[in-house]
């Protein structure tokens, strides 16, 4: 009986090579064929002519396709591979190798089981020569997972670290190396077809194995599946120094840790995963989603400006072709791609809809961006963004105010029940959104409704405070205030928004600088940490006096 289980495994995995043999002739120079066959290990090769090598224990791997998509400076090829066990298809392997214009590449890898069997495998990456190594480990102090009141904990961290590979004292390699995640996608599907896509993560594990010999060192990367699930990391390849100032990199690694929550290190070919709050569909308290905000990266493209260092500029390339990989064909406008319970049950709105600070922060960072490496194609981003809004005022998507001007509201779609609520927040950062695109296309729509919210905001006026001197998040419609707002998102947008009205020749509101006031002296007397940008802010601005003394402002 055993031999006759095994006779039967040894002919359906020779059935399945022949069948896979018939789709798979790759055509020579010469005009001949070659027969693709699968096989337990394969290579691929990379831009500065090392060949990847990738394995999965136990199992058939077949190339099925492979494709070029050329982005912003930079360029992916992705290779799939179907993994196979005695005849049966047990899911992927997909690897995204994306040049940046520089030279240096991301190599992201995917493993994707489709069985209810846990199955591994490696990436492997040579280099050859008498080298020597050095890791720089991100982990030098333990992280305090602390429980957030709207997204719980979030257990993931840091990569694992810069890996230095020299030979006689030349740098070979430089590589940043991620740790590996395993999650569990779930998605809810709607009645008129839109779908809610979250992940649910399963593990992050650092792992790593570096093997020396005679040959060279080979980096290699293990993708672990317990099944019905996917396996994902990521490492950035240079033959130049990622950072060329040790004080740079020793910043990176201490405010990773210290705000591992706001900085990305779980990348994906598709752009990073975040921590999502538990207000989520499908529900689950350890939801990770492409979070609109941190897609756009943000910290890279501050570190770039102030530090000029390759592994933000990098990342600023990467960031730009993720967010082209995620608007697709959709051209305009970004759309959450997750359904948040609290929108759905209160406005009826399901995902994908339009968050305006989600598309706002986008549209300034694409410019910027444009702006500070000189892309043609990136220096109008703001355009669409502005007309977005206006459009929005004309078709009374807004709270109109009483006393006069209105606030455009916060989030959109075509199947909404009923207008949502405006948070402060995000009213100024369309208010400054439109002054700035005014400034570059001296387009009168953009200043008037510009104008239209400051009086909306104004004659609200100091109702937006609440008894401990903190402002409310929101306004309702009903002119009801909820919500904690930000410890320093809201008070960076009103000091932004008086340099702003400034900028094109009009008073500072007195109103925003009672909020500004009163917002700051809360943050002090409730001992709350505030940036050193904000702090310098307050003080250019004539509030210094509120933060003399104050000792809970760091460094960078």
């Amino acid at each position: 009986m055993l031999k006759r289980k095994i006779w039967y495994k040894i002919l359906c995995s020779m059935l399945v090579i022949m069948i896979l043999n018939s789709f798979s002739l790759n055509r020579t120079g010469d005009g001949e064929y070659k027969i693709n066959e699968p096989s337990e290990r394969v290579s691929l090769a990379l831009p500065n002519s090392t060949q990847l090598h990738l394995e999965a224990n136990g199992l058939l791997l077949h190339k099925t396709t492979s494709s070029y998509k050329t982005y912003i400076r930079s360029m992916d090829q992705k290779t799939v591979y179907n993994l196979f066990e005695d005849g049966e298809n047990m899911g992927s392997i997909k690897v995204t190798v994306r040049e940046i214009d520089n030279g240096d590449f991301f190599i992201f890898t995917q493993l994707k089981n489709k069985s209810s069997k846990g199955c591994s495998a490696t990436i492997s990456y040579p280099i050859s020569g008498n080298v020597r190594y050095d890791l720089i480990d991100f982990e030098r102090q333990e992280i305090q997972h602390e429980h957030d009141n709207v997204s719980g904990i979030d257990p993931t961290t840091y990569p694992i670290g810069l890996l230095k590979v020299k030979e006689n004292e030349n740098l070979v390699t430089n590589m940043m190396i991620s740790r590996n995640y395993v999650t569990k996608e779930l998605i809810k599907k709607y009645e008129n077809g839109d779908k809610s896509v979250v992940r649910e993560l399963t593990s992050e594990n650092k792992s790593l194995e570096l093997n020396k010999g005679n040959k060279g060192l080979t980096v290699t990367l293990p993708l672990h599946s317990v099944g019905n699930d996917l396996s994902e990391n990521w490492m950035l390849v240079s033959q130049e120094p990622l950072f060329k100032k040790e004080q740079a990199l020793d910043e990176w690694i201490s405010q990773s840790t210290k705000h591992y929550k706001e900085t990305n290190k779980w990348y994906t070919a598709e752009g990073p995963y975040t921590k999502l709050p538990w207000s989520i569909e499908p529900e689950t308290k350890l939801g990770y989603g492409r979070n609109l905000v941190r897609v756009q990266d943000r910290k890279a493209l501050n570190y770039f400006e102030t530090t000029q260092e390759r592994y933000f500029y990098d990342l600023l390339l990467n960031s730009v072709a993720n967010l082209f990989i995620f608007q697709e064909d959709k051209k305009g406008l970004w759309e959450t791609e997750y359904t948040s319970t609290w929108l759905k049950k209160d406005y009826g709105i399901n995902a994908p809809y339009i968050d305006t600070r989600h598309n706002e922060k986008i549209a300034l960072f694409l410019k910027e961006t444009g702006d500070m490496l000189d892309i043609k194609e990136l220096k109008n981003s703001t355009i669409i963004y502005a007309d977005f809004l206006v459009n929005q005022a004309k078709n009374g998507n807004i709270i109109e105010v009483p006393k006069g001007g209105y606030l455009v509201t916060d989030y959109y779609s075509p199947l909404q029940t009923k207008k949502t609520h405006v948070s402060l927040n995000h009213a100024l950062g369309e208010m400054n959104f439109l002054l700035e695109t005014y400034q570059q296309t001296k387009e009168e729509s953009y200043l008037d409704v510009a104008r239209n919210m400051r009086r909306g905001v104004e004659n609200i006026g100091e109702k937006w405070l609440r008894e401990n001197g903190d402002v409310w998040y929101q306004v309702n419609g009903d002119f009801t205030f909820e919500g904690t707002d930000y410890p320093l998102l809201t008070l960076e947008d009103l000091l932004k928004s008086q340099q702003s009205w400034e900028a094109v020749g009009e008073k500072r509101s007195e109103i925003f600088d009672r909020l500004i006031r009163s917002k700051a002296q809360y943050l002090v007397e409730s001992k709350q940490e505030i940036l050193r940008p904000v702090a310098n802010s307050l003080i250019n601005q004539g509030f210094g006096d509120i933060i003399e003394g104050y000792n809970n402002i760091p460094k960078f």
